[in-house]
């Protein structure tokens, strides 16, 4: 074999072990996803169902209480132990895969672990937090001891982090689409063909491996919703856009404010910071239970929604207040979990609130207002992540209307356009800069 021969032969072999390098990344985050979503959903239920004879058994709600108030001081000091679970764990992700933050293998796996038992005891206990965001962070720890494996064939660990959290992003959501792009997207990495080449085995091998778990039913029964006619309501993209844009900046400036003033006045330690929250979740149990969790089961329940806006509309209202405010609080005390599936709940409530609006003005059809859902979902998830083309893509994957793209890629830029407008960076920045900051 002469000399091309031998350098052609090594090439593709470098490109083989580096997909069997994201390949094995991705399956391995999958797994660890999976499980989490399977325990998740397997205790969520039981707990609704023990607790919903409370108002005949009074020592339910008196039990429940003393749980959460364990829960509660538990996340603490595991916040205090580990720091690094602290919020979403994207940002740490991020400084991670920029070079300005170090983590070794045992911390990685301190993360792991922790990371995911504090976020399913915060989800368990009703705070208003997502699996998304979490997941990343738990793919990437998983590709970073993944990686150790690897060290003697792989060029770069921190395209092993990227592709972690793109299969986990996409083992979270069953959105291999969202997974690849958000971190290019929002992560801001480097597009080379080594990068895209493990990226893409690696979210591809978690979809498969999360498909065979949980089938290739999408989150939401939104493929039938029916699309307004292009030109007839060409006028609802920038109305939808704005709005979410709009509504979008508000949400982010509230919760980096709230959260900024929690950390500034709080007279609770570190050991007690989640016990507000979790006291609120305990109230919300027993007289507003919808607004508890991600907002998972929030978002399907509106596919059933009757075009009643008379009957509706309040309740709607009402929805949103409750949701947006809780969601913002739970995020308070640095307790360990995700903001995605909050947002994404928040702009599909915002979208039907629209669409019901809409209906009643006679502007939209009693079918074609359930199309503001995914528009919602869409444009509020950019205008806060800043990442259309990510919000585009999961809105269409997770709901599995593809003919909704088109208007949701719309809105979505014309979402991001306005909060841009609005002065108002993407919020993972300024959490961001708010860990560079605490560093220093």
């Amino acid at each position: 074999m002469d000399k091309h021969s031998r350098k052609h032969w090594a090439h593709w072999a470098n490109r083989m072990l580096m997909a069997l390098e994201g390949a094995s990344i991705g399956a391995a985050a999958a797994f660890v996803i999976c499980s989490f979503r399977i325990l998740r959903d397997k205790a969520a239920p039981y707990i609704m169902l023990w607790l919903s004879d409370w108002r005949e058994l009074w020592w339910k709600p008196i039990i429940w209480l003393i749980v959460l108030i364990v829960a509660a001081r538990f996340l603490g000091w595991l916040v205090r132990k580990i720091p690094l679970i602290s919020g979403s764990g994207i940002p740490q992700t991020e400084l991670v895969i920029m070079g300005k933050l170090h983590i070794s293998r045992m911390d990685w796996l301190k993360v792991l672990i922790a990371k995911f038992v504090a976020c399913l005891v915060g989800m368990l206990g009703g705070l208003s937090l997502g699996r998304a965001a979490p997941c990343i962070q738990m793919g990437a720890a998983t590709a970073a001891l993944v990686n150790a494996l690897w060290e003697h064939f792989s060029v770069s660990g921190r395209i092993a982090i990227s592709a972690g959290a793109a299969a986990g992003l996409t083992a979270a959501f069953g959105a291999p689409i969202a997974g690849f792009l958000f971190v290019f997207e929002e992560m801001h990495t480097k597009i080379t063909r080594m990068g895209v080449l493990i990226i893409l085995t690696s979210v591809l091998t978690a979809q498969i491996v999360t498909s065979q778990v949980f089938g290739l039913d999408t989150l939401f029964p939104f493929d039938l919703f029916l699309i307004p006619e292009v030109i007839q309501h060409l006028w609802l993209i920038p109305v939808m856009g704005v709005t979410m844009g709009a509504a979008g900046v508000f949400y982010s400036r509230s919760l980096i404010a709230v959260k900024n003033a929690e950390a500034l006045h709080t007279p609770l330690s570190q050991d007690w910071r989640i016990l507000p929250p979790m006291l609120t979740a305990f109230i919300l149990m027993f007289t507003f239970p919808a607004v508890l969790g991600g907002g998972d089961e929030l978002i399907a329940s509106l596919a059933l929604l009757a075009p009643a806006p008379d009957t509706v509309l309040k309740l709607l209202f009402l929805t949103v207040v409750l949701k947006t405010s809780f969601a913002i609080f739970s995020y308070t005390g640095n307790v360990p979990g995700g903001i995605l599936m909050p947002i994404l709940c928040i702009g599909a409530l915002l979208g039907a609130l629209c669409g019901q609006i809409l209906l009643a003005l006679g502007l939209l059809g009693s079918q074609e207002w359930q199309m503001c859902i995914i528009y919602g979902m869409a444009g509020f998830f950019t205008a806060v992540i800043r990442t259309p083309l990510t919000g585009a893509a999961v809105a269409m994957e997770i709901s599995g209307s593809l003919t909704c793209l088109p208007g949701s890629a719309a809105i979505a830029f014309l979402a991001s356009w306005t909060a841009d407008q609005l002065n108002t960076p993407p919020i993972y920045d300024s959490m961001r800069a708010a860990i560079v900051i605490r560093r220093r």
